[in-house]
């Protein structure tokens, strides 16, 4: 029996997140990097949706995105990890899976929430220790966001001009909010919303949204909670 059709989540921002089979690397060189970011294109013009931010690791990425009406997350996600599937087996000459499971894709509030996992999400090569400044990591939104970079895929995120009066001042405050350590009560925050797949937010909008989408009790975790790359 296939999967249940997910409710109408129109308007909704998600974090989504998958990662290599076993934590095996998905990404082993430019190449690789590449050809993932080149299929996030195709992908945006096949289903529309607006990025605001991403960040790719060896062994896992995350998306920040917002679909465009009528244009399911589930569609966007399976359009990329098929192209790029097809893609791995064929050139390392594999077999197998190449993702572990389903990809995770919880519903992010559209308030500091957001700010938030941005936060997250680009701050991940600096906080695994790979650079000392993530405008040196190439694989990510941040270098665009902190330098005011041209990236086509990247959409404006939804607040972004109160960050200062000119692109200059908003990449300088972007820059500081990034290189400062998430709370880890964030930290912890944002990996749960990940792991169990619930919506990031404040209380009374993630179980609205929760309700909603048809995500009740068997999406909570039981017992210690998983491990989540960083």
């Amino acid at each position: 029996m296939g999967r249940p059709l997910r409710p109408n989540d129109d308007g909704l921002t998600f974090h989504a997140f998958s990662r290599g089979n076993n934590r095996e690397a998905v990404f082993h060189d430019e190449g690789d990097f590449r050809a993932f970011i080149d299929a996030i294109g195709r992908a945006q013009l096949r289903y529309p949706f607006q990025l605001y931010g991403y960040c790719l690791m060896t062994n896992h990425f995350h998306l920040l995105l917002r679909p465009e009406p009528g244009v399911a997350i589930g569609r966007v996600m399976q359009s990329l990890l098929v192209t790029h599937t097809w893609r791995y087996h064929k050139r390392h000459r594999s077999l197998g899976h190449v993702w572990q499971g389903r990809f995770k894709s919880p519903p992010v509030q559209d308030d500091g929430h957001l700010w938030t996992v941005l936060r997250y999400i680009e701050a991940n090569p600096l906080r695994v220790g790979m650079v000392t400044d993530p405008v040196h990591y190439p694989w990510s939104s941040y270098p665009t966001h902190a330098t005011g970079r041209p990236n086509p895929l990247l959409s404006e995120l939804p607040g972004w001009a109160d960050l200062g009066d000119t692109p200059r001042g908003r990449s300088k405050a972007w820059r500081a909010k990034v290189l400062a350590s998430l709370p880890e009560a964030d930290l912890a925050s944002v990996r749960s919303s990940l792991i169990t797949g619930r919506p990031y937010g404040d209380l009374a909008w993630s179980e609205r949204q929760a309700s909603m989408l048809g995500l009740g009790a068997a999406n909570r975790p039981r017992g210690r909670p998983k491990k989540l790359e960083k």
